[in-house]
């Protein structure tokens, strides 16, 4: 059994489905109703709006065991009226996004702007300052196989990243269901990630796919890691990337993949052998305390897209920047032209690959050697 979408769009690259549950749809399935504290005849969904959308929360969710579209089987639990109180605006996989309440957006005509309603989350009620009541829930669905997960991951991404544009929200508004959890407990931080990563014992830890791990400094840095990524794209629907750059191509520019960004040198560096073995040659580009990985170098826009759709087809999901060359501090061609006959480049094929994919004008490098050996 399936279940069909009442109508599609696409943000931030993403396609949408929405299967928002109806406002006056009602518990029909006495055992499960009872199960969830309700009875038949109640409402299924709170069917309230949210005051003001001031965060956007990320869950995750198991992925499930012999299913290929996991966010359409979540949807069509929901539907089933299978999974208890438990409601939220998007499941999100490898495979798909399925909305199932409404979020503001105002990318179809179920979903005005303004409409925005209250998830069921969070575990902490319906007070004025709770996550039901001020935010978005996107449930994140992972724990298949490491590319599925990364695929996964970078859909939530770019609809959280979405979502925080369109309700003008800052990063710093990307929370946790464990950051709720806290608030709840009457832990409160001053730094925002601390209070997204804190474990309450015996309570709710989650995104527990996205934190990797119970302990609490790797969670912090995964989760970080994760806003980065968002905060990528959050970034570009602001206009505001900081990779817009120029380069020594004829029209000064250079257009590159970037496929990660990380706070973590050991992230950035397990991410490029993740990679190297799927056959793709990255690096990394240092921007302050990020580790940006990028991938390719073509001084046509259109050459970059379309390796883009390549990587997609491999399971890595990313976008195009524009690379200035002061920013990525690449060094002369006669410093490259140097390293190039010491062999810190390799040979043949293999250099113009990797001097190309650095950024760097092989013909022009090359006419620097043969000088240099003159």
């Amino acid at each position: 059994m399936t279940v069909a979408a009442n109508s599609t769009y696409k943000i931030n690259g993403v396609l949408v489905k929405e299967k928002i549950i109806p406002d006056n749809m009602k518990w029909t399935v006495d055992k499960n109703a009872k199960q969830a504290g309700c009875k038949v005849g109640d409402l299924y969904k709170q069917a309230m709006k949210i005051p003001k959308v001031n965060f956007v929360t990320i869950h995750n969710t198991e992925d499930l065991s012999n299913v290929q579209d996991d966010a359409e089987r979540y949807t069509l639990a929901t539907y089933n009226q299978a999974m208890g109180t438990t409601r939220v605006h998007f499941y999100i996989d490898d495979q798909s996004v399925w909305q199932n309440l409404r979020a503001g957006t105002g990318m179809c005509n179920n979903d005005p702007v303004g409409s925005a309603e209250i998830a069921w989350h969070s575990g902490d009620g319906l007070g004025s300052g709770s996550g039901n009541m001020t935010s978005l829930a996107l449930e994140i669905i992972m724990n298949e196989t490491p590319a599925n997960d990364i695929v996964a991951k970078d859909n939530g991404a770019r609809i959280a990243a979405w979502l925080l544009w369109k309700h003008k929200l800052p990063i710093d508004r990307l929370v946790t269901h464990t950051y709720w959890v806290n608030q709840k407990a009457g832990n409160t931080f001053t730094d925002i990630d601390k209070q997204c990563t804190n474990l309450v014992y015996g309570k709710k830890w989650c995104p527990a796919y996205i934190f990797g791990s119970a302990n609490s400094n790797v969670a912090y840095s995964n989760w970080k890691d994760f806003k980065i990524l968002v905060k990528g794209y959050l970034d570009n629907l602001n206009n505001k990337n900081p990779n817009t750059i120029l380069d020594a191509s004829k029209d000064g520019k250079l257009y590159r993949v970037q496929v990660g960004a990380f706070s973590s040198n050991t992230n950035a560096s397990n991410y490029l052998k993740t990679l190297k073995a799927k056959g793709i040659n990255g690096f990394i580009v240092t921007d302050g305390n990020l580790k940006r990985i990028q991938v390719g170098a073509y001084s046509v826009k259109a050459n970059a897209e379309n390796y883009l759709k390549e990587l997609k087809t491999k399971g890595i999901s990313g976008f195009v920047v524009e690379v200035d060359k002061k920013i990525a501090n690449l060094k002369s061609v006669d410093e490259i032209a140097l390293e190039v006959i010491k062999g810190l480049w390799g040979t043949g094929a293999d250099r113009k690959r990797k001097l190309t994919d650095a950024g760097y004008d092989y013909a022009k490098v090359q006419a620097a050697v043969n000088k240099l050996l003159k």
